[in-house]
């Protein structure tokens, strides 16, 4: 018997009120992501991208349609995800090690077991230098890679990335690209990227979706290659067949 789909979206739609009317967000948007799968969306601003991560949370019921994880319907947020935004929401007060493991702290499971887990981590990330200072005193790529740790410390099956890396300067960014991309593949965790950045939907991604229109629906689909997924972000980048996809992809974007 074949496992389910580590996301499963059917027919949703979401819809928000303003002051003036009732305004469509998504409407009609299916697709599923397989466990282990890194998908990332893309599309232009308005498109509804953020707001599927948000209903996958659990953040806000959708108007219409079913979201599944691991062939379970959900009503409401999951221990099952974890979510990370381009604001690093690092606690100034608190000192690098103490952020990391606030998210353990929050459910319950700050266990010796996964609080040494989480050191390891914070080693990897190279943050073991600066585990007893406090967020002021760090870069904006060292807070990006704290609060990264901090996602992936509380060993969530599906990482929510809401253009996480998308104020940092390019070196960063390919950094850090690097470091998710490796530690999700050791782990074999499921991930969604929202991004506004083609080159890097192609560098991390084994498969990039298409959004456009308002309301917000799925209009294309690109599965990367092999040759591109094999290799780390910063050579990819290199790769002839970069260059292809990134066409196609701008393309796809640029459609109205």
């Amino acid at each position: 018997m074949n496992s389910p789909p580590a996301v499963q979206i059917e027919n949703l739609t979401h819809a928000y009120f303003t002051k003036k009317e009732e305004v469509t967000a998504i409407r009609s948007v299916s697709f599923s992501v397989d466990e282990g799968e890194f998908v990332a969306l893309v599309g232009p601003s308005g498109c509804g991208k953020s707001t599927i991560l948000s209903l996958i949370a659990g953040i806000f019921p959708a108007t219409k349609g079913i979201i599944r994880l691991f062939g379970k319907k959900i009503d409401g947020p999951s221990f099952r995800t974890s979510y990370m935004l381009q604001k690093d929401g690092l606690l100034e007060w608190r000192t690098v090690e103490q952020n990391m493991l606030f998210g353990l702290q929050i459910q319950g499971q700050a266990t010796p077991d996964k609080i040494a887990k989480a050191r390891d981590l914070l080693e990897k990330m190279g943050l073991k230098h600066v585990s007893h200072h406090y967020p002021s005193q760090l870069s904006g790529g060292m807070r990006q890679r704290v609060a990264l740790v901090r996602t992936l410390a509380v060993e969530p099956d599906i990482l929510l990335l809401d253009e996480p890396f998308s104020a940092l300067d390019i070196q960063n960014k390919i950094l850090l690209e690097d470091l998710l991309a490796r530690a999700l593949k050791e782990e074999n965790k499921t991930a969604l990227l929202v991004t506004h950045d083609l080159e890097e939907a192609i560098a991390v991604g084994d498969r990039i979706l298409v959004m456009g229109g308002q309301p917000g629906e799925i209009r294309h689909q690109i599965h990367v290659p092999e040759e591109l997924r094999s290799l780390p972000p910063l050579k990819a980048r290199s790769h002839p067949a970069f260059r292809v996809i990134f066409e196609e992809l701008w393309r796809e974007v640029e459609k109205p």
